[in-house]
């Protein structure tokens, strides 16, 4: 069984018409990371080799190389084998790769207190950037600003709301390109963690775990999530979480060694999983899913 690369299952329509706020997204019809991508996460986080990996499941290391480059998909006995040998879990993994899907992944939110807008940006990759909204006062918060910033006021000015607050999860270029434009053009200060503030060249305040203020009438919490970067934070606000590279759907974001591997799935397993199941989990890459879709379904977590 074979399996695509990553992004062609993106649906892109035309951005060169503003038009209504739906018109000018993107929606998600894949994963972030295919199974290749959950395997070679693990097999570098926890520093496994493909030696390794093919004599714990009958694979040659060949075999592990054409799953990590999308080319192979092995049986269901295979997979748990593997599942196995990188401290996964089996049958999540299985679903995963049998193309698991979060229900909701391209639906907007919004309750009594808050709405949750999503725009897709290219920023050398297909890329998340939210706007949240107090609906009492108008006041919001735009978490990450990776590129097009012209595509990002476009949606800010259809969903009439004064941004106050950039909240960055963390600093790589991806989700911060389009930072200090955005800070220009809106007035807002710029947070981020002190350990990742220096990539955006300094930020007007910087967050750490716990750390919380108030977005209009709704109080927005910092939870550290370290791994992916030193200074990873996701922001929770009413039945919203908002996870950076920390947490995808079904996966993680990368890490580069074994200590930020095991202890990024930690801090998501005590902070963001620990949430109320229906809790809304906004990442920085992918499809939109929730707590319970990814207690259910994240092979990451045993």
């Amino acid at each position: 069984m074979v399996a695509g690369p990553p992004g062609e299952g993106l649906s892109c329509p035309p951005t060169d018409n503003l038009g209504p706020i739906w018109e000018v997204r993107m929606a998600y019809s894949t994963l972030e990371d295919f199974f290749g991508d959950i395997v070679g996460k693990a097999m570098r986080g926890l520093g496994i080799g493909a030696d390794e990996v093919a004599a714990a499941s009958g694979l040659s290391p060949s075999d592990i190389s054409r799953i990590m480059s999308y080319d192979l998909i092995p049986d269901d006995e295979t997979i748990g084998k593997i599942a196995v040998a990188l401290d996964l879990d089996g049958p999540k993994l299985i679903r995963v790769a049998k193309g698991w899907l979060p229900d909701g992944g391209n639906d907007p939110f919004s309750n009594e207190r808050i709405s949750v807008d999503r725009i897709i940006l290219s920023a050398g990759m297909e890329v998340n950037a939210y706007v949240m909204k107090c609906l009492e006062t108008g006041e919001g918060a735009l978490v990450d600003a990776g590129g097009e910033p012209d595509r990002i006021a476009a949606l800010i000015e259809q969903l009439s709301v004064n941004i106050t607050y950039i909240l960055v999860t963390h600093g790589h270029g991806d989700h911060v390109g389009a930072v200090k434009e955005m800070k220009r053009r809106t007035g807002a200060k710029v947070y981020c963690s002190a350990e990742d503030s220096g990539m955006l060249g300094g930020v007007d305040e910087t967050v750490s775990d716990g750390w919380s203020d108030e977005v209009g009438n709704v109080r927005v919490v910092a939870h550290a999530l370290p791994g992916h970067t030193v200074g990873g934070i996701g922001y929770y606000s009413e039945g919203a979480l908002f996870s950076g590279d920390a947490l995808f759907a079904a996966s993680l974001g990368g890490t580069r060694s074994k200590p930020a591997y095991t202890g990024q799935i930690e801090k998501v397993r005590g902070r963001v999983l620990a949430l109320p199941t229906d809790t809304k989990i906004f990442p920085g890459h992918g499809p939109i899913t929730t707590v319970g879709q990814e207690l259910e379904n994240n092979p990451c977590f045993v």
